[in-house]
């Protein structure tokens, strides 16, 4: 796991919306060393970050704080990806930008949390995979991703997200009336993913701010960022790699190549990040798997091969490894 996961900007709006909402926010920052943020990229500990959280949801008392705070999230703590998001041509445009730079403005997202695109169905679907480390945030964190997506999108077609259907891989919350009231549409709790899913007509409609002379500038920008933030993380830049394809994902040596690194160090680098090659590549084929699993056109032994299995039933002993269900009981669950 990472050291560093945000960065002061952010911290900086949360404690003024926790002010907002009644907390006692100077005791906060005593309490967690957050007395000279004066530099907005000032980098936070991800234990200092946990902890701030913890002391949140105390002191409010409220379990939906997740969703609260991906739905007031102002823009200016995504920085310069909020301005390239919204000064895409389209929403496909933005998102593709949008999922690609996720790691940029810190926090859970494009760490811990990894949220990917794809169309179902006639169905654009937003999937958020979350990684198993999350503990008592994984909730917290989550409602902040889809809550945050609900947000970011309003900024960027200028109207609300028109969403027709929420799975969460958990149960019902208490604040049931929260999700209802954000989403607004059917929503089903104990599925086997996480995934949001929207009118894909939505996808291609031309965008209000739309200018691409702007969005190269910020595009630059964010590309520059996300650079200096992933040569700490090189779990996060591997993974790059192996999603562009991974039914052939390169071996080790290969992949060090591309990261401009000896085998030697990329293996102790990634066992510092508390990783494995080969679990990079399970993680990868596992989000692939579930999002295609989703989609009601491909058999299984397409996905299968997508995924760079010889056959079928390699891909059922891989993916019962990873989920515990096979491929079609995954898809039945979803289906129910």
């Amino acid at each position: 796991m990472l050291a560093i996961n945000t960065d002061a900007r952010y911290v900086l709006w949360l404690l003024d919306f926790l002010s907002e909402r009644g907390c006692d926010t100077e005791s906060l920052i005593q309490t967690h060393n957050l007395a000279n943020l004066d530099q907005l990229d000032a980098p936070i500990s991800n234990a200092t970050h946990r902890a701030l959280l913890s002391d949140a949801l105390r002191m409010t008392g409220n379990t939906g704080l997740g969703l609260e705070i991906g739905l007031h999230r102002s823009q200016a703590t995504y920085d310069q990806l909020a301005y390239l998001m919204m000064s895409s041509s389209t929403l496909r445009e933005a998102t593709e930008l949008g999922l690609r730079y996720q790691n940029y403005p810190g926090r859970f997202s494009g760490n811990e949390i990894i949220t990917t695109f794809s169309e179902i169905d006639g169905q654009g679907c937003y999937q958020i995979n979350a990684k198993g480390g999350l503990g008592e945030f994984r909730l917290l964190a989550v409602e902040d991703v889809l809550s945050s997506i609900m947000t970011t999108v309003r900024w960027v077609l200028g109207r609300p997200l028109p969403v027709t259907k929420l799975r969460c891989d958990y149960p019902e919350p208490p604040h049931l009336a929260a999700y209802q009231k954000i989403f607004n549409c059917p929503i089903h709790f104990d599925a086997p993913v996480i995934q949001l899913f929207f009118d894909a007509e939505v996808l291609d409609q031309p965008l209000p701010n739309a200018s691409p002379q702007s969005a190269r500038l910020y595009a630059a920008l964010c590309e520059e960022k996300s650079i200096a933030r992933q040569q700490g993380d090189i779990a996060w830049r591997l993974s790059q790699i192996i999603i562009q394809d991974p039914a052939n994902p390169p071996d080790m040596t290969e992949a060090a190549n591309l990261l401009h690194c000896s085998p030697r160090t990329l293996r102790r680098r990634l066992k510092a990040e508390g990783w494995q090659y080969q679990q990079l590549i399970d993680q990868v084929r596992t989000i692939r798997a579930r999002r295609a699993l989703s989609d009601p056109t491909l058999s299984i032994t397409e996905i299968a091969l997508q995924l760079g299995f010889a056959d079928h039933s390699g891909f059922l002993r891989a993916f019962k490894k990873w989920t515990g269900l096979t491929p079609t009981e995954f898809r039945s669950k979803l289906l129910n």
